[in-house]
C-alpha cells in the first residue's frame, strides 16, 4: 500500500464505490456476544452474521438429529456401537433476535440483521465445486491396524455452508472404540470436533480519492468625513482604509492499494493530475480566476458633505414663499462596503474490487451426554441377548462423491429394503428415498430399522434389499439388481449407495485468441455415452470467442467399461464445419481450432 499527498489546500478522500451487493471488508464490523457482523456494501444499516462453529442440528420440534449406539453381547465380535450426528453452521433464530436487539441499541433503530454472510465451498486442484469438512478426532479418525477404534466413517462430503444445510457424521466404532467415545461425550469437551473451510467474498477499497479546492477573497472598505464648524473655523478628517485577503487551499490525498490487489487505476490517476493542475491554474490567475481583485471602492470626498444655500431667482418666482431646506453646519458622513467571496470545488474518486475471505473454524460436539443421557432416542445401549425386544438400525447413505449427481443425471434413489422370519412366511418391509432436495438440504443419509423378534441366531442380522436409480428422461429406472425376484442380502448396519455408473470428469481447453485468427465465433461440443445399456448424447457446451476462461470442466456418466465419444462443430464468418465423432480417452481435451478450408462456404 503506498500513500501520497500534496499539499497546496484541497481535501482528497474516496470512499468505494460499489461494484456489486456484498459486505464490506474495510468497516463496519460490529462484534456482539463473540458473533461478527458485517456490514452490507450498499445498505449501511443491514447487517449479515458470521457463524463461529458448527453444531448439532436440529428438527423443527428442537430434537436432535443425534445418535450414539452401544451394542453389547456373547463375544467380542458382537459388541461395539454406531456414531451417527448431523451437524449445521448456523445460529438458533432467537439467539439473532437478542444480537439484532443489541446492535439496534449500538447502532441505531434501523439497524437490522438480514441473513448469514454468504459462504462458498474451497475447491480442490483441478476438480469443481467440490469442498468437504473435516471430523477431527483420534477415535473416528482411528481405522488401521489391529487396534482401531473405528471400522469406517462416512461423510456426507460437503461442508454445510448454506442456510438450512446439513453435514452428516456416521461411523462403526469397535467395543473399546464404542467405549472411549461414550466416556467422551460426557464431560465439557469431547474426541469429536468439526472443522469448517470456506469463503466469503468482500468489497474492499482500492484506489480512493478526493479532491476539494476552496479560495476566499475577502475585500472591506471603509471611509468618513467630519465636518464641523464653529464661528468661523471648520476640520476636515477623512481616513481610507482598503483591505483585501485571498487565501487558497488545494490538499490532495490519494489512498492506492492497487498494485497488491491487481487494479488498474492508471486512468484515476490520470484524471487526478490533470484536475490537480487545471485548480491551480484557476485559483491563481489574477485576471479572471478565482484570485481576481474586486473593484476599488471610491472613498468618501469632502464635497460630499450638505451645506446651505440661498434661494435662487428661479426658486423665488416659481417656488412661492416657502424658504429652502436647512442644513446643519455640523455634519457626520460614513461609507462601508464589505464583500466576502467564496469559491469551492469537490471531486469524488474511487475502485474497488472484491477478494476472498477465508473462513475457516472447528466446533466440539461435547457436553450433551447430561443433556441427553435419559433420552434413548440419542444414548441407547442394545443388548444382542435379548432376542425378544432387541431392534436393529441399518443406515443407507449416498457415497459423497456421487451427490453431484442429483443435480446432472438423478431424478431419485429409491430403496426397497425387507426382512424374512419364519421361512420367509412374516416380513418386515420398509422404503427408503432419497431425492435431489434431501441432498440439496445434506438429507444424504436415512436409516430404517426392524426388530429381531425371537431369532437366536446370527441370521437375524440378515436383511435384504433392492436399489432403483431414477435417471432423468429415462421412463425405466436402473434396478440393482436386475432380475425383477432377485434381491442383495447383507447384515452391515451401513450400506454405502454407489451408482451403477462411473464418473468421469473432463477439462476441455481452447485457445481463444486463435479463434479470432481464424474467424471462429462459437464453437459446441456433444458428449455421447453409453448409460443403462443404451446411447445417448449427455451433455452439450459452448465455447465463445468471448469466454474469460479457457478451460471448463464436465462431469460425464456412463456404464463401466463403456466407451464415451465427442463431436465438436465450429462456426465462423466462414460457415460451419462438423467434425467426425472421436472417442473420447483422456480426462484433458484440447480443441484445434480449424483452418479456413475446413469450413463449409
Amino acid at each position: 500500500m503506498k500513500t501520497k499527498t500534496i499539499i497546496y489546500s484541497i481535501g482528497f478522500l474516496v470512499f468505494t464505490s460499489q461494484l456489486f451487493a456484498g459486505v464490506k471488508y474495510d468497516e463496519g464490523r460490529v462484534q456482539i456476544d463473540g458473533i461478527q457482523l458485517l456490514q452490507d456494501s450498499e445498505d449501511d444499516n443491514a447487517y449479515y452474521y458470521l457463524t463461529r462453529f458448527v453444531k448439532l442440528s436440529q428438527k423443527e420440534d428442537g430434537t436432535y438429529e443425534f445418535l450414539c449406539i452401544k451394542y453389547i453381547g456373547e463375544g467380542e465380535q458382537a459388541s461395539g456401537g454406531i456414531f451417527h450426528a448431523l451437524v449445521e453452521f448456523s445460529l438458533p433464530q432467537d439467539i439473532i433476535d437478542e444480537i439484532e436487539a443489541k446492535l439496534k441499541t449500538r447502532i441505531g433503530e434501523n439497524a437490522r440483521i438480514v441473513g448469514p454472510v454468504p459462504m462458498r465451498q474451497f475447491t480442490k486442484e483441478g476438480q469443481s465445486d467440490i469442498g468437504k469438512f473435516d471430523v477431527v478426532s483420534s477415535i473416528l479418525n482411528n481405522t488401521e491396524g489391529e487396534q482401531a477404534f473405528t471400522t469406517n466413517v462416512l461423510t456426507s462430503g460437503f461442508a454445510p455452508l448454506l442456510p438450512n444445510s446439513k453435514a452428516a457424521i456416521a461411523a462403526k466404532l469397535t467395543p473399546s472404540g464404542t467405549t472411549l467415545l461414550w466416556e467422551s461425550l460426557q464431560g465439557a469437551t469431547s474426541d469429536v470436533s468439526v472443522s469448517v473451510h470456506g469463503y466469503y467474498e468482500a468489497v474492499v477499497k482500492g484506489y480512493n480519492a478526493t479532491i476539494s479546492a476552496e479560495a476566499s477573497t475577502i475585500y472591506e472598505h471603509y471611509s468618513r468625513i467630519s465636518n464641523v464648524q464653529s464661528g468661523y473655523t471648520k476640520s476636515e478628517v477623512r481616513r481610507v482604509a482598503d483591505q483585501m485577503i485571498q487565501d487558497q487551499i488545494i490538499n490532495v490525498d490519494v489512498f492506492d492499494r492497487s498494485e497488491g490487489l491487481g487494479i488498474d487505476t492508471k486512468d484515476m490517476q490520470g484524471i487526478t493530475d490533470i484536475v490537480t493542475e487545471k485548480l491551480i491554474e484557476l485559483m491563481f490567475d489574477t485576471q479572471t480566476g478565482w484570485a481576481k481583485k474586486p473593484e476599488t471602492e471610491v472613498a468618501v470626498e469632502a464635497g460630499q458633505i450638505k451645506g446651505r444655500q440661498d434661494r435662487g431667482w428661479f426658486a423665488s418666482v416659481f417656488g412661492g414663499k416657502d424658504d429652502t431646506e436647512y442644513y446643519t453646519d455640523n455634519q457626520y458622513v460614513r461609507k462601508k462596503r464589505e464583500d466576502i467571496k467564496i469559491n469551492k470545488f469537490y471531486l469524488n474518486l474511487s475502485k474497488s474490487t472484491t477478494i476472498k475471505v477465508p473462513v475457516h473454524t472447528s466446533g466440539n460436539i461435547g457436553g450433551i451426554y447430561n443433556l441427553m443421557k435419559d433420552n434413548d432416542r440419542y444414548f441407547r445401549v442394545v443388548n444382542l441377548a435379548d432376542s425378544d425386544f432387541q431392534k436393529r438400525t441399518v443406515h443407507f447413505q449416498i457415497d459423497g462423491g456421487y451427490t453431484d449427481a442429483f443435480n446432472d443425471i438423478l431424478n431419485s434413489v429409491s430403496i426397497a429394503f425387507r426382512k424374512t422370519y419364519n421361512d420367509g412366511n412374516d416380513a418386515a418391509t420398509s422404503d427408503l428415498l432419497f431425492t435431489p432436495n434431501d441432498i440439496k438440504e445434506g438429507k444424504d443419509f436415512k436409516q430404517v430399522a426392524y426388530p429381531r423378534l425371537g431369532i437366536t441366531g446370527s441370521e437375524w442380522m440378515d436383511y435384504e434389499y433392492k436399489i432403483s436409480w431414477n435417471v432423468k428422461g429415462e421412463p425405466v429406472p436402473i434396478e440393482i439388481p436386475k432380475a425383477k425376484d432377485v434381491w442383495s442380502v447383507d447384515n452391515a448396519s451401513l450400506v454405502a449407495l454407489v451408482p451403477p455408473f462411473k464418473k468421469k470428469v473432463v477439462d476441455i481447453d481452447a485457445d481463444r485468441p486463435a479463434f479470432k485468427d481464424s474467424g471462429v465465433r462459437t464453437a459446441t461440443v456433444r458428449f455421447f455415452v453409453i448409460l443403462n445399456g443404451k446411447a445417448t448424447s449427455q451433455r452439450t457446451i459452448i465455447l465463445r470467442e468471448s469466454d474469460a476462461e479457457n478451460t471448463l470442466k464436465i462431469a460425464l456418466y456412463h456404464d463401466p467399461e463403456e466407451p464415451l465419444a465427442y463431436q465438436v462443430t465450429w462456426y465462423g464468418k466462414h460457415g460451419k464445419y462438423a467434425e467426425e465423432i472421436k472417442q473420447l480417452k483422456e480426462d484433458y481435451l484440447f480443441l484445434m481450432t480449424p483452418t479456413e478450408d475446413d469450413f463449409e462456404n
